[in-house]
């Protein structure tokens, strides 16, 4: 757990000592190094070694029990009364401590921290021991721990916790020095976890996800303004249709998603590997009419279909394709690709993908989602579903549960929220 810095304070600095000159900015620190001399250096460069000494450091008024106000309050009341009556005698604080159920000593106390400051904050009672933030190791056994995070832990081997103390324990023992214990090792890590500290063990691309906003949300004020396509593999095996074939496989889901609404425009299902005909069946599918659907077997409304104005889907070579970005332009919409490595910028169908494909783990000839959840279940032997039973179940799970029940982010169900826009737009 870091703390706040303060002028003075000795500090660890690559494993050596160090006292803080000055803080020109929050993220920098300029500090003595003694015979190295002064260094400005970042924020999260350094380590405390000693606790802030503020009375409340690190609190805020509203993290204060109403039990601990409401004393303070009655002690600074009373404490305020005697330094307004002038010089207190000693019987008005005999008096006063006995009406605070206090020592004498202890109010004369209390009055003299009082003029320091003269807030009620500062009367708060503090617990004993040691506050939390201190380091309480010796300096020899803090710079071997500090050594060894920064030449072991931060590393893209990614050392576990356990293998780093185990580094320190013998190196404390080859300087003849008491090691430190595991707990001790691990909350020194822990001062680590920063963006800059965790970019050279888990690189910069997960450390920017963990650590830093993810730009990507975009604004739709309409249905059909924006429209995310997908593909995906199915979490289930199902076999083909034609009684005469035996073969089993693992069908792929092409989907397109409306952004604004969050319902499903359009779905190809096949054995077939992505490419630019099933983007093509799929555009196609959610372009036209499907009322109801019955080409799937499913007697269910599903009334959204329309031209998209824009279209956002990832790199892939089926997307890029040149007929698939002309067939676009002949339509006037707008193509556009998500950049390279951000699969946040089409969160939409991200979502809606995994909530989808985990339906499939209810199902007979199921894989999982990994081969650890699968163990020694056989999906290929339990496959009793056929392509088109397949096709018949999703769009079931689709408009007669997906579509229907309240979505998280519009807090109204899909099939409600595209009815509601579409009504809004023929009324103006």
């Amino acid at each position: 757990m870091a703390f706040e810095l303060k002028i003075g304070q000795q500090v660890l600095y690559s494993g050596a000592h160090a006292s803080v000159l000055e803080m020109p900015r929050h993220d920098t620190v300029l500090i003595d190094l003694g015979e190295l001399g002064v260094a400005t250096v970042g924020r999260n460069e350094v380590i405390a070694i000693a606790p802030a000494k503020d009375v409340l450091a690190g609190s805020t008024l509203s993290r204060i029990s109403s039990e601990d106000w409401q004393k303070a309050s009655c002690r600074a009341d009373v404490i305020r009364a005697l330094i307004a009556s002038g010089t207190p005698i000693t019987r008005d604080v005999e008096a006063a401590a006995s009406k605070l159920g206090i020592s004498v000593r202890h109010l004369w106390r209390l009055i003299q921290n009082f003029r320091q400051h003269e807030t009620t904050s500062g009367l708060i009672c503090q617990s004993g021991g040691r506050k939390p933030g201190s380091k309480v190791l010796p300096i020899e056994v803090e710079r071997v721990i500090t050594e060894m995070i920064e030449a072991h832990f931060l590393q893209p081997e990614r050392w576990t916790l356990t293998a780093l103390h185990e580094r320190v324990v013998a190196e404390c023992m080859r300087q003849e020095i008491r090691p430190p214990s595991f707990k001790a090792v691990s909350s020194r890590a822990d001062a680590y976890r920063n963006f800059e500290s965790q970019r050279k063990r888990i690189g910069a691309k997960a450390a920017r996800y963990q650590y830093q906003p993810m730009p990507g949300h975009v604004e739709v004020s309409r249905p059909l303004e924006r429209v995310e396509i997908d593909h995906t593999p199915l979490d289930v095996m199902v076999r083909s249709d034609d009684p005469y074939c035996d073969y089993v496989g693992r069908p792929w889901l092409t989907l397109a998603i409306d952004v604004y609404t969050r319902c499903i425009l359009g779905i190809q299902i096949g054995f077939e590997a992505p490419s630019i005909l099933s983007v093509a069946l799929c555009l196609t599918h959610a372009v036209l009419p499907k009322l109801p659907a019955a080409e799937f077997g499913v007697p269910l409304d599903w009334s959204m279909h329309g031209i998209p104005v824009e279209i956002v889907v990832d790199n892939g070579k089926d997307f890029v394709s040149a007929a698939f970005r002309r067939g676009c332009e002949q339509y006037g919409i707008l193509l556009t690709y998500r950049p390279m490595g951000s699969p946040h910028y089409g969160g939409s169908i991200e979502r809606l993908i995994g909530a989808m494909v985990g339906q499939c783990h209810l199902l007979p000839g199921t894989t999982k989602n990994s081969v650890k959840a699968r163990r020694d279940y056989d999906s290929v032997k339990h496959a009793a579903l056929t392509l088109s039973q397949a096709r018949s179940w999703f769009v079931e799970q689709l408009l007669g549960r997906y579509h229907v029940m309240p979505h998280r982010m519009l807090r109204i169900p899909p099939e409600a929220a595209w009815k509601r826009a579409m009504g809004a737009e023929c009324a103006a």
